[in-house]
């Protein structure tokens, strides 16, 4: 399925006259939008383009609720650079109602302006998975990678020491540790503790987790029990302990003490 043009609607609604000029104090974020690392460096770099040409596109909000305001489906850091200038927002209002499908609308188009942080992309990976999708149902919807979503759920259950790091590793890198955590915990918290922030990479965590695993062991050969030899005929049994036996050179018989040997 080809997610690029996805969203060109918006602009097909925005040119039919549809376009609301609201106050921002009328619009309210999406409590639950799948994206929550927001920079506000970048939020003031795009107020300045806004400021400079205007706001090309319209966030998309829901209607209208009871106290007259709309929620932000789409947009929301447009809305917060036209807040950061005091000017109103230019918005269209959606007419959908399915809320799991505004969240994967969301991600689809949060990822595609701008790649979602490991942790918001963790948090959505959770959340369809206890509403009953599986990775391969999110794949489809999504039109993204199975093997990297489900590297995502791999995240879901990670130690605290590596959770706080899942904006500093890199995905493959995390999804080594959790695995390398399963095997020693404490090796791996030393790990990942005394790696200063931006220098772990991928290799780094898959060269840890190898050699945490260490060499495989082959399983020992089964060693069939050779029976004991009998005893050689010419050989005669120790009676007692002043006894006799073969003289193991001439066969006869000798008193133990006077072998001659």
């Amino acid at each position: 399925m080809d997610f690029g043009d996805i969203f060109a609607t918006k602009d097909e609604v925005a040119k039919q006259g549809r376009v609301l000029s609201l106050d921002v104090d009328q619009v309210y974020p999406d409590p639950e939008n799948v994206r929550t690392a927001i920079d506000q460096a970048e939020i003031e770099g795009l107020a300045a383009t806004i400021k400079e040409r205007g706001q090309i596109q319209p966030i998309t909000v829901a209607p209208a609720d009871a106290d007259g305001r709309y929620q932000i489906y789409f947009g929301e850091r447009r809305w917060r650079a036209c807040r950061h200038l005091g000017i109103k927002v230019d918005a269209i209002v959606s007419d959908q109602t399915d809320a799991a499908q505004v969240r994967i609308d969301q991600f689809i188009e949060n990822d595609q302006r701008e790649q979602l942080s490991t942790r918001d992309t963790v948090a959505f990976v959770q959340r369809q998975l206890a509403a009953g999708m599986t990775i391969t149902d999110l794949a489809r919807a999504t039109g993204r990678d199975q093997a990297r979503l489900s590297r995502f759920r791999a995240l879901i259950d990670a130690p605290d020491f590596i959770a706080a790091r899942l904006d500093d590793i890199p995905v493959r890198g995390a999804a080594a540790l959790v695995k390398a955590a399963g095997r020693d915990q404490a090796a791996t918290k030393a790990f990942v503790e005394g790696a200063p922030i931006g220098t772990i990479g991928v290799a780094e965590c898959e060269r840890f987790a190898r050699e945490l695993s260490g060499p495989s062991r082959p399983p020992a050969p089964d060693v069939a029990l050779t029976p004991a030899p009998e005893p050689s005929p010419k050989t005669a049994k120790v009676e007692g302990e002043g006894g006799s036996t073969n003289c193991p050179r001439t066969h006869r018989p000798f008193a133990i003490q006077t072998c001659c040997r």
